[in-house]
Order: C-alpha cells, then sequence, then structure tokens
C-alpha cells in the first residue's frame, strides 16, 4: 500500500553509545511504563466497584449486624370457646382432676415470687369483685391475679356470659404476711389461686365452666366457715415442673 511506504523506518543501532540510541531508549521505556500504570489504575478502580456491590461477609460481629426481631408464631389464645370437654357432673366436696392441688398446679414458691413482676390487675365490668364492695378496713385487692391466671380467667369470664351469668370474685391474691383466712402454703400468696362465685347460674354448673375455660385445679369447696364456692388455680407456667405423684399401691 502506498502509505505504508511513507512511514519512516525504525533507526537501529548496533551499539548503545551510538547518536540518539539512548534517547529513543528511554522514550519506549517511558511510555511502557505510562501505559503499565494506566493500566493497572483501571483493574484497581474496576476491582473496587466489585466489591462495593458484593453483600457484607456473614462473619460480621453483633454489633455490627442489623438486629431484626422475629414476630412470634404462636396464635392467640381464643378466649370465647371452651379447651376442655364439660365433666358430666361436677358435686360438692369433689374436684378436678382428681388428687391433691400440689399435683395439678405445683407447690407454691415465695423465694422466687415477685409480686412486681408475677402480678397483674384484672379488669373487667362484667365481673364482680368483692374488695370494691367489702365494707370492713381489710385492704385486699381481688383484681390482683397472677399473671398466668389471665388467660383461664378472661376465658371464664366469656363463657359465663354466654350462659347469662355473672362472675363473682370472692378472694384472689393474699399477701402472706396479711393471710389470716388461708393456709399458710396457700397458692392465694402467690396470686395463682381465686374463689369464685355466680349469680344466674349454679355452682356446679360453673365448675364445669371453670375446668372448661383451662383452669389446672378446680375445687367445689363447702368450707364450714363460709359459704360454698369455686376454688380454681393454676401453674406458675405451662412448663413448669410439678412434684411427682405417688405410686398407686
Amino acid at each position: 500500500m502506498p502509505f505504508l511506504k511513507k512511514i519512516p523506518r525504525p533507526e537501529t543501532f548496533r551499539d548503545f553509545s551510538e547518536p540518539n540510541a539512548f534517547k529513543i531508549w528511554m522514550k519506549w521505556a517511558m511510555g511502557v511504563a505510562v501505559v503499565a500504570c494506566v493500566g493497572g489504575l483501571l483493574i484497581c478502580a474496576s476491582m473496587e466497584g466489585c466489591r462495593k456491590g458484593q453483600p457484607a461477609p456473614d462473619d460480621q460481629t453483633a454489633e455490627t449486624k442489623p438486629k431484626v426481631e422475629t414476630p412470634s408464631t404462636e396464635p392467640a389464645p381464643d378466649l370465647h370457646r371452651p379447651v376442655r370437654e364439660a365433666p358430666a357432673a361436677f358435686p360438692p366436696d369433689s374436684n378436678m382432676p382428681r388428687g391433691k392441688e400440689i399435683y395439678a398446679s405445683g407447690p407454691i414458691d415465695l423465694a422466687t415470687f415477685d409480686p412486681k413482676r408475677d402480678l397483674m390487675r384484672f379488669e373487667d365490668p362484667r365481673v364482680w369483685f368483692e374488695s370494691d364492695h367489702a365494707k370492713d378496713d381489710d385492704d385486699e385487692d381481688d383484681h390482683l391475679i397472677h399473671r398466668a391466671m389471665e388467660v383461664p380467667l378472661r376465658r371464664l369470664v366469656n363463657l359465663v356470659e354466654q350462659k347469662k351469668g355473672k362472675l363473682k370474685v370472692q378472694d384472689a391474691f393474699r399477701h402472706a404476711a396479711k393471710n389470716r383466712i388461708h393456709m399458710a402454703r396457700s397458692l392465694h400468696c402467690e396470686g395463682r389461686a381465686i374463689d369464685l362465685t355466680c349469680e344466674g347460674m349454679s355452682l356446679s354448673e360453673l365448675a364445669k365452666l371453670c375446668w372448661q375455660a383451662g383452669f389446672d385445679f378446680v375445687l367445689y369447696e363447702t368450707p364450714r366457715t363460709s359459704g360454698p364456692h369455686l376454688h380454681c388455680s393454676v401453674k406458675r407456667a405451662p412448663d413448669a415442673p410439678l412434684p411427682p405423684r405417688p405410686a398407686k399401691k
């Protein structure tokens, strides 16, 4: 091609000491160095861009990782339907389940009981509370119950209302130092026991509803010193350990 003939041929040298040899060698060396530097910068820039686009490594510490709260998978309890079948009968001086209360609701443990942590105030306009109508100087508060009792008690209120009755709370939490009417180891001293009566419904029918509502122990009590009532109690927690039942002989 004609234009190729116009390109001057590269100079050749037999010895590095010849004129212009050093100058031409330096030009080529600087050109190669510039190309190498530019290429290196481009490679570094591309690698940094790729690194920014990648997700953070999995070995981050707990302080740097964002805390994500997982929602609870447990469904809310149904407070309007029974959780057990009704017993065929519930006569006076009987209880469910059979046996002593300690095997159903567990023993009292005042050493670990904390009123500020474990007690709550129960309010419901459909319920009659004896302490709201007491005329003596007793400072009891029948609204105070253990938190473990809230769900079965709320369910009971709804079940009683469906039967057109009115639930009455005769006694709930009693401070151990002020307890004068219950046994010293009574679960009332932890707020895990409650005494109930009802208007518009027999105690036998109410006892069936208490069992259906989910109380761990229901006693149809007929003491001599006070009127008939139901004594209901609950475990401290669903997984709270219970004392072993004695072996049957």
